[in-house]
């Protein structure tokens, strides 16, 4: 069993195993400190509990999610490496690191996770729309739009499947309306794409989305990480960006490419960088 807690390309989820004795007490205050939005605190918990339960599948993808956070693309993409060789079979997480590969800039890579992860689930709306994200950032737009329209038509959720339509560009979005949803209700919304993924295949219960995030008042100083270790960095901006246009902050996102694009020295990452801003300056 495992209770999951989702984020958002359309969406990475941390998960907790729920039926691990020896590591569901880490998990627990990892997904606690990750949805106050102390990463740094979280990533040590998950830490303990990898080092607790080197076989739970779960402290490895709620390792990997904090570390995508955290902008620690590499690592997070060994733990979810290591995530598939024990549950080969859940499509979440080829999901998972699919999202990261985008955010790594490897989209052959990212577009062979979203494949495998449809492959296992054939209606997996979320990987549909995340493979043509990636499909769009690597210059294969028909390939793109194909995804987008199929993942539009397998989306059961009425918001998620609205959201799709707007990033896709076949839809406008409503006269005066924001980009997340009405106020009140839980976001659905995904990646580069929109809206998060299901619960784990293997079953559990879905903990709420952190897209509240934002909202969440300031810990106090000496639940903070020291100033030091809150530096951030060109890769660290350009997955906060992809975060906050998932989460309907499509200012933020834009505003966060920019910074990354002023202070990335290495021409292959400023060419990334580039390619995820004219994505998100197109008109929608």
């Amino acid at each position: 069993m495992r209770k999951t807690l989702t984020t958002l390309l359309v969406g990475c989820c941390v998960v907790a195993a729920a039926g691990c004795a020896t590591g569901s007490s880490a998990l627990d205050r990892g997904i606690a400190h990750y949805r106050s939005g102390e990463f740094f605190f979280a990533a040590d918990d998950f830490n303990d509990a990898v080092r607790e339960n080197p076989k739970s599948v779960a402290a490895y993808v709620n390792r990997g999610i904090t570390r995508v956070r955290l902008g620690e693309l590499t690592a997070a993409i060994e733990d979810y490496n290591r995530a598939i060789q024990l549950a080969p079979s859940d499509p979440d997480i080829y999901f998972d690191r699919g999202n990261a590969l985008v955010s790594a800039g490897q989209y052959g890579p990212a577009v062979d996770d979203f494949t495998r992860a449809i492959e296992l689930s054939p209606t997996f709306a979320k990987a549909w729309f995340n493979r043509g994200a990636a499909r769009s950032l690597a210059g294969q737009s028909d390939a793109a739009m194909k995804d987008w329209v199929h993942a539009i038509e397998v989306e059961s959720d009425p918001w998620a499947r609205s959201a799709m339509r707007r990033s896709a560009g076949l839809e406008p979005p409503p006269a005066g309306a924001s980009s997340g949803p009405p106020a009140g209700q839980p976001t659905t919304a995904g990646t580069v794409a929109p809206a998060p993924p299901p619960g784990m295949t293997t079953g559990g219960v879905k903990l709420p989305p952190p897209a509240t995030l934002a909202a969440t008042p300031p810990a106090s100083p000496a639940a903070s990480p020291p100033p030091s270790s809150r530096g951030i960095d060109a890769r660290a901006l350009a997955t906060r960006a992809i975060s906050r246009e998932l989460d309907g902050d499509h200012d933020g996102a834009l505003a966060d490419l920019r910074s990354a694009l002023t202070i990335e020295p290495d021409p292959s990452r400023r060419d990334h960088l580039q390619g995820l801003l004219r994505l998100l300056e197109t008109p929608r």
